[in-house]
């Protein structure tokens, strides 16, 4: 939960931690856009670690799929009706079991439905898996403005 508290103090609360300014200032607005910058570097973190993560796993997706290709693995497995569509969701959760990257702990949460670590680990899936089109599109326009 983020909560901002105007007044004599501007503190920014996510359970166990928060963010304020320790500098003394002049007036509580300056605590206040101080904090608030504060919450947006979380937040820029936490977009850069999805988009780091979603890389990342396309790099471990495409050596996977080019083993399983080897094998005649991943043909079997395309073809399963609930599993073939669901496949990079699968391999993403995986993913973040074996690497233990669940539910980041800064900025947002990722456990859904109340399923605890479970819950934790299909929703870092999700999140993985939900960033490869953003980062797709940042390299894009990255690119783009780089080529200019």
């Amino acid at each position: 939960m983020l909560r901002l508290c105007y007044g004599s103090a501007a503190i920014v609360d996510h359970g166990s931690f928060s963010i304020s300014s320790a500098v003394p200032v002049r007036s509580t607005g300056d605590r206040v856009r101080r904090t608030t910058k504060g919450v947006t570097n979380i937040m820029m973190a936490t977009i850069l670690t999805l988009i780091v993560l979603a890389m990342v796993f396309q790099g471990v997706l495409a050596v996977l799929n080019s083993i399983l290709d080897a094998a005649g693995v991943n043909g079997i497995l395309s073809s399963i009706p609930v599993v073939g569509s669901n496949l990079n969701l699968i391999w993403a959760y995986l993913f973040v079991v074996i690497s233990d990257i669940g539910g980041w702990g800064y900025g947002a949460s990722t456990e859904i439905l109340g399923m605890g670590d479970f819950g934790m680990d299909v929703g870092s899936a999700l999140a993985i898996t939900a960033f490869i089109p953003v980062k797709d599109a940042a390299l894009s326009a990255l690119s783009k403005g780089v080529a200019r």
